[in-house]
C-alpha cells in the first residue's frame, strides 16, 4: 500500500515453514505474490528454486554458527524433519514416534542441547535474513525501513493448539517481532489447507467453471501432512465461499516416501556392498539421485570403482512397478481415504457430490498421485493438477493473499471466505445449581458457602461444537454470570476445548485448556445487582457475555459488560492437560467452595438467579454505554 501522509507503507511477508522445504513469499501495493528465491548453496544449482530445504548443521566447534537450507553438507549430522518436534511425543502418531528419521532429529537435538522451539527459531531467523535482504533488494532500503511487516505465518491444520504458542515463540527468536521504526510487526497464523485453498481459488476462479452451490475440495499434500479442506461456492463476484464440512488430515506427506526408499534400498543393496559404501554412500544415492526427482531407471551404485573384483554386478535395477507399490502407494492409499470420506461427508450432508479436486503441494504435484487418484476416483469427482511449480507454493502463495485480506489491501482480490466448520468444540467451565444427583457426578458435589446450596462443579458450557458452522464475521455469545463480594474480587474465565465428537458435560480427559480471559477492573461496582445470603453476607451479581470470533486458526475472545467490552484474552494457548477446578476459577469469595475441596469454577450460567434478599435497587437507569474498551 502507497504511503499517504504519514502512513507507512505495508509489507505483506508470507512463511510457509514445512516438513521437508520452506518458501517465503511477498507482496506491496496489492501486487501478486513474489516469491524469495537466490538461495545460498554450496553448488552452483538449486538457488532459483522456489522453496528451501528445511534443514540446519550446526557446527559444534563453533557456538552459534549453522549452515542450512542448500548450504549444508550430505552428512549424519544435518537435522532434518525438526517441524515434527514442535508437536508433543505423545501427541504424535505411533508411526510418526517411531519414525527413524524422527528419532535422529530428536536425537541431534538431545546431543545439541537445545529445544525443537530454539532450533526452528535458528532456521526461521536464517530463513527470515536471507528474505529480508532480498526484499530489500527488491523494494528498495528507505522503504524496508519505514514500512511496517505483516507476516502471515501456515500451520498444518492437524496439529494441536499449542503448536502456534511454541512457534510464536520461534518467531520472536527468529527476530522477526524486534522493535521497527514504522511501529509493531503484525504476525498472523493461517491453516496451511485454507492458504493453499486462497491461492487455488484466486489463480483458478476464471479458469475453471465454477457455479454456486458446487463444492470444491483442495488437497495440499506436503512434506509432512496431507490436509483436506472442502469450500461451497455460494456467489462469483466477487467470489465467495464457506466451508462445506469439517476439514481433515493425517501423517501421509512426501518424508514418508523417503522413508519407504530408504528402506526399499537398504533391502536391495547386497549387505557385502552395503558395509563397503557405508551410510555416506547410502546418503548420497537418497540425495542425488532421489531427493532431486528419481524416475524408475538404473541406477549406478557409487563407488563402482572401489568394488572388490568379485563383486557382481556393479549396478543394481530398480523397476518402476516396484518403486510404486512399495514406496508411493501405501501413502497414496491414506491420501484416497482422506478424500473418499470428504466426497461422503459432503454428500450425506448436501445431497450432491462435490465437483472439483484441486491438488497441491509438493507431493501434491506428483504425477503418479494424480494417476492413482483418477483411477480410484475419476469418476466421482474431476481431479486439477497444475503442471508448473504453482501447486508447491500455493500454500506460500495463499499466505499473502490472507495477508492482503487482514491488511485491507483487497481492491484486487477476489476470494472471501464466510464460515468456516470447527475442528472442536469450545466452551468454559461452569457450576450447576443446585447439584441434581440424577444428572451430576457425585465426586462434582460441592457446597457453596455463598448461595449455602449444593453446586456441581467443574461442567461444561459449549458455546460452540464440534462440526458447527463459526462465521468468519460475526460473534458467537455466551452469557454468564459470577457473585461477588468485594470491587477487588478477580474474575478469571477459563476457555477450554474438547476434540470429542459429543461435546462431554462436564470435564473429563478430553476437555483441556485454551485461554485465560481475565477482567482487570469489575466496572461500575457501586451499580451492581445487591443480594444476601441468610447469614446476612451481601454480594453483587456481576453479569457478563462471552464473545468469540474465529478466522480460521486465531481464535479472539472477549468480555462485554452492558455492550462495553472490558476485557480481552490474556494467555495464549496452553500446553498442559486441563487446569484445576481451582486454577481454573475466579478468586473470588462468592465463588463458593468447601473446606475439603478447592474452589470450582465460578463463571456459572446455570441455574436460578440467587432469591434471598435479592435487590435492584442499585441497577442504574442509564442507557448502556455502547464504546468499547481499547484494545
Amino acid at each position: 500500500m502507497a504511503s499517504t501522509g504519514d502512513e507507512a507503507p505495508i509489507l505483506i511477508i508470507g512463511m510457509d515453514f514445512g516438513t521437508t522445504y520452506s518458501g517465503v513469499a511477498y507482496s506491496r501495493r496489492k501486487n501478486t505474490p513474489k516469491l524469495i528465491t537466490n538461495w545460498v548453496n554450496l553448488r552452483n544449482f538449486n538457488q532459483d528454486k522456489e522453496k528451501v530445504p528445511s534443514a540446519v548443521l550446526y557446527n559444534q566447534m563453533t557456538a552459534g554458527e549453522f549452515s542450512w537450507g542448500y548450504a549444508v553438507p550430505i552428512g549424519e549430522d544435518v537435522l532434518r524433519w525438526f517441524k515434527l518436534l514442535l508437536v508433543d511425543e505423545n501427541d504424535l502418531p505411533f508411526k510418526i514416534r517411531t519414525s527413524p528419521h524422527v528419532a535422529t532429529a530428536r536425537a541431534l537435538i538431545r546431543q545439541l542441547k537445545k529445544t525443537p522451539v530454539e532450533v526452528i527459531g535458528d532456521y526461521l531467523g536464517a530463513l527470515w535474513k536471507h528474505s529480508r535482504e532480498n526484499i530489500m533488494r527488491a523494494v528498495g532500503q528507505r522503504v524496508f525501513k519505514i514500512a511496517r511487516l505483516h507476516f502471515v505465518v501456515t500451520l498444518p491444520a492437524i496439529w494441536p493448539h499449542y503448536a502456534r504458542t511454541r512457534m510464536e515463540e520461534a518467531l520472536v527468536r527468529a527476530g522477526i517481532r524486534e522493535p521497527r521504526p514504522a511501529g509493531e510487526t503484525i504476525v498472523d497464523f493461517i491453516s496451511e489447507p485454507e492458504a493453499a485453498a486462497l491461492a487455488c481459488l484466486e489463480g483458478s476462479s476464471d479458469e475453471i467453471d465454477l457455479k454456486p452451490g458446487q463444492h470444491l475440495i483442495v488437497c495440499d499434500a506436503g512434506g509432512g501432512t496431507a490436509d483436506i479442506i472442502t469450500y461451497t461456492i455460494l456467489k462469483m463476484d466477487p467470489l465467495t465461499v464457506r466451508e462445506s464440512v469439517r476439514g481433515d488430515g493425517d501423517l501421509c506427506g512426501g518424508m514418508f516416501l523417503d522413508e519407504s526408499f530408504l528402506i526399499y534400498l537398504k533391502d536391495l543393496i547386497p549387505p557385502d556392498v552395503k558395509v563397503k559404501m557405508g551410510d555416506g554412500g547410502i546418503r548420497k544415492i537418497m540425495n542425488d539421485e532421489w531427493e532431486h526427482g528419481i524416475k524408475p531407471s538404473d541406477i549406478a551404485l557409487p563407488y563402482t570403482g572401489t568394488f572388490e573384483h568379485n563383486y557382481h554386478p556393479p549396478r543394481i535395477t530398480i523397476k518402476a512397478s516396484t518403486v510404486r507399490d512399495k514406496v508411493y502407494r501405501p501413502q497414496i492409499a491414506q491420501i484416497e481415504k482422506l478424500v473418499e470420506e470428504q466426497i461422503k461427508q459432503v454428500k450425506e450432508k448436501y445431497r450432491r457430490k462435490p465437483k472439483y479436486l484441486i491438488l497441491v503441494g509438493g507431493f501434491g504435484k506428483s504425477k503418479f498421485l494424480y494417476e492413482c487418484l483418477q483411477e480410484k476416483l475419476g469418476k466421482k469427482i474431476e481431479i486439477l493438477q497444475d503442471s508448473n511449480s504453482d501447486p508447491w507454493t500455493a500454500v506460500v502463495r495463499g499466505a499473502v493473499y490472507h495477508g492482503l485480506v487482514r491488511s485491507k489491501m483487497t481492491d484486487n482480490l477476489n476470494v472471501s471466505i464466510e464460515s468456516r466448520v470447527s475442528r472442536y468444540s469450545y466452551g468454559t467451565l461452569v457450576n450447576a445449581m443446585p447439584f441434581d444427583a440424577t444428572m451430576h457426578e457425585q465426586e462434582d458435589r460441592f457446597y457453596c458457602s455463598a448461595n449455602q446450596a449444593w453446586l456441581a462443579g467443574n461442567q461444561t458450557m459449549w458455546f460452540v461444537d464440534i462440526n458447527e458452522t463459526v462465521s468468519a464475521h460475526k460473534p458467537h455469545k455466551f452469557t454468564c454470570w459470577q457473585e461477588l463480594s468485594s470491587p477487588d474480587d478477580e474474575v478469571i474465565v477459563d476457555i477450554v476445548f474438547s476434540d470429542a465428537e459429543t461435546p462431554p458435560k462436564r470435564q473429563d480427559g478430553t476437555v483441556k485448556p485454551l485461554r485465560v480471559v481475565k477482567v482487570p477492573q469489575i466496572p461500575d461496582w457501586s451499580k451492581l445487582p445487591r443480594w444476601k445470603n441468610s447469614n446476612g453476607e451481601e454480594f453483587r451479581h456481576f453479569e457478563y457475555e462471552l464473545r468469540m470470533v474465529s478466522d480460521g486458526t486465531s481464535l479472539n475472545f472477549s468480555v462485554y459488560h452492558n455492550k462495553r467490552k472490558i476485557a480481552t484474552e490474556s494467555a495464549s494457548f496452553e500446553s498442559s492437560g486441563c487446569a484445576s477446578a481451582g486454577a481454573a476459577s475466579a478468586s473470588a469469595s462468592g465463588a463458593g467452595g468447601s473446606a475439603s475441596k478447592p474452589p470450582r469454577a465460578s463463571n456459572r450460567q446455570m441455574g436460578s438467579r440467587p432469591d434471598p434478599d435479592y435487590n435492584e435497587e442499585s441497577v442504574s437507569e442509564e442507557e448502556d454505554d455502547d464504546s468499547e474498551m481499547e484494545d
